[in-house]
């Protein structure tokens, strides 16, 4: 069963056709999915507002029959209130996991608005509702497809980056930082007259749509790119700054990947965000031979088998014309629809389920002939049922592993994103030797240093310290901060202890405290504004609450890698919490910290 109600609005039932979906069905659906469980009272008031209560409610019923049968199977639990079931297939259910997760790869992917073909007159708190959530949605897409452009930059991926900017624009014409974001990776890939085109055109549209003149960031950047050399690639930073040409203080985990690899035993690759585990990983597999990289994403854990269709059409473009028995076609259909005309509906029972797995498994030794690793990063957003799968190819494949005729697997975790059922199978598969486990962790002093050397920096033991204390020793912290010390010309070593957060840190950094309780949140902001002279004395009479009640809070800061003893885990998070906490807040958080720290 599959429902769509972003972009099309269309439900396929067991019998795998596909049927468009009425517009107060539709609305249902999407209501339920976006709100919970809501009263029936409450849905006839938004559907039926016009009617009676009883014809409404009657009303309500032949619609939710009516929709039983065109699904052949129950999607909303009766009852009141009502809700969906759990595990529904609904695409806004995923939507709202990635609000949730502030997964900006998938949310700049999703196309559409919601119940985009429907409108509906007669229904003005149904439309209002309608027209808030479209806005909402609008405006965390076009955020998310700003922070994509951001993170395909700070990759060197720019013909992506600019692809994707000019997607950015295309929603978001109207939008200086749009062409700016246009402008630059033009001028970056070294097509300065393209770049000055996007100037031009960014300067019309100011002054017709807002009769005004350009920003001052929109003015610096054209006179930037007008002053440079027409005819060469630009970058803003050497490639030895973006992509350090040294795994700097690696050795001991390249040296625990060898013994692995010499023993034909796949690898569990854990540490916290930025650490640089998938470069080490995805260099140790290229040094083997041939490496195929898959991936988790955040929501995957809301769609059954989503990381293995992923996965499973990564290896299919990878290998196009993988041998595939009849069987094994018919089987993967379940999850790869595309692959035959009627395909099979996921699968229902036990031995359904045991039939696909075998089919996937079969499908893989044929397909992965030749590929020496197989690197499935980002493994800790891997759904239950894709983790139960990919349980089974390691257990399967063990022996053929060993002897050499499958690809070896390395698994990329974070550990700390991971539930607590993911922790568990890692913890077993580790303990029953079935995966090796190498941990990856912050650089100390002696590693910057090298890490700095080889990006040229000058002065690297002078300067190795101090990079410790503000970004905690994350690699990739280390790389943003010194390529936007360059940009903003401060290239010659100096340390400026003021400077901002690189965007990319930033937007991780932000993310992280996003997925903070409000508690937790509170305590975090509190500790940034009083810095040293913080306690959790001080901390209970500023949020006037009880001591023992920020324990949780506490230990929930801790979990997220958010502090770390007395201290931030670097002190970037501590100037992000600051740069995003509204000034009204942070002066009463001020006055009340000057005026409890003399009594604790």
């Amino acid at each position: 069963m599959e429902i769509r109600v972003v972009g099309a609005c269309w439900a396929r039932g067991g019998d795998g056709a596909r049927r468009g979906l009425e517009r107060k069905t539709a609305a249902l659906l999407a209501y339920l999915a976006l709100e919970g469980p809501t009263a029936r009272g409450r849905l006839v008031g938004l559907l039926w507002p016009e009617s009676s209560e009883e014809t409404a409610r009657n009303n309500l019923r032949q619609l939710l029959l009516r929709l039983k049968k065109l699904l052949g199977q129950e999607c909303i639990e009766s009852g009141d209130p009502l809700r969906l079931l759990e595990g529904l297939a609904l695409d806004v259910l995923h939507l709202r996991a990635l609000l949730e997760a502030k997964d900006s790869a998938w949310m700049a992917s999703f196309e559409g608005e919601l119940l985009q073909d429907f409108t509906y007159d007669g229904c003005s708190e149904l439309s209002e509702w309608l027209e808030g959530w479209r806005l909402k949605l609008r405006n965390l897409r076009l955020k998310a497809m700003e922070e994509e452009v951001l993170r395909l930059e700070q990759e060197e991926r720019l013909k992506d980056a600019l692809e994707s900017a000019r997607r950015l624009l295309e929603r978001e014409p109207k939008a200086e930082t749009s062409y700016q974001h246009v402008m630059r990776l033009h001028h970056r890939l070294g097509d300065r007259a393209a770049a000055l085109v996007a100037y031009r055109q960014c300067q019309d549209m100011v002054r017709q749509e807002f009769g005004a003149a350009l920003s001052k960031e929109t003015r610096d950047l054209a006179r930037e790119i007008e002053h440079s050399e027409a005819t060469r690639p630009r970058s803003a930073v050497p490639l030895s700054v973006t992509h350090p040409p040294v795994l700097a203080g690696r050795e001991r985990e390249w040296a625990l990947m060898e013994e692995a690899w010499a023993a034909r035993q796949p690898m569990i690759v854990d540490g916290e965000s930025g650490v640089g585990k998938s470069r080490l990983v995805r260099e140790f597999g290229y040094s083997r031979g041939r490496c195929l990289l898959i991936n988790g994403r955040p929501g995957d854990q809301q769609l059954p088998f989503a990381t293995h269709i992923r996965s499973l059409r990564e290896v299919l473009k990878e290998v196009p014309d993988a041998p595939m028995q009849p069987w094994v076609r018919r089987e993967l259909s379940r999850l790869l629809p595309g692959l035959l005309d009627e395909a099979l509906p996921p699968p229902q029972s036990p031995q359904e389920r045991t039939r696909l797995f075998s089919a996937v498994i079969e499908f893989l030794r044929g397909a992965l002939q030749g590929v020496k690793v197989l690197v499935f990063d980002d493994a800790q957003y891997m759904d239950r049922d894709s983790a139960e799968l990919g349980i089974q190819v390691h257990s399967e494949f063990r022996e053929e592993m060993i002897a050499g005729r499958f690809p070896l697997i390395i698994n990329v975790f974070r550990t700390s994103e991971a539930g607590e059922w993911e922790r568990q199978q890692i913890q077993s598969v580790i303990e029953s030797g079935l995966m090796r486990r190498v941990q990856v962790g912050r650089l100390d002093a002696a590693a910057v240093t090298e890490m700095l050397r080889g990006m040229g920096e000058p002065a690297p033991e002078q300067a190795a310290e101090k990079m410790v204390a503000y970004t905690g020793g994350n690699p990739l912290f280390i790389v943003e901060t010194v390529r936007h010390r360059r940009q903003s010309g401060g290239g010659d070593g100096t340390f400026a202890k003021a400077l901002s957060p690189p965007d990319l840190i930033r937007v991780m950094i932000e993310q992280r405290l996003g997925r903070l309780s409000q508690e937790a949140l509170r305590l975090a902001r509190v500790f940034a504004v009083a810095r040293t002279d913080f306690s959790v004395e001080l901390a209970s009479k500023v949020l006037e609450v009880p001591v023992d009640q920020l324990a949780l809070p506490w230990r929930e800061l801790e979990e997220a890698h958010i502090i770390q003893g007395q201290w931030f885990v670097h002190d970037l998070v501590c100037e992000v919490l600051l740069a995003t906490l509204p000034e009204p807040i942070r002066d009463v958080l001020t006055q009340r910290t000057a005026l409890h720290r003399g009594t604790c």
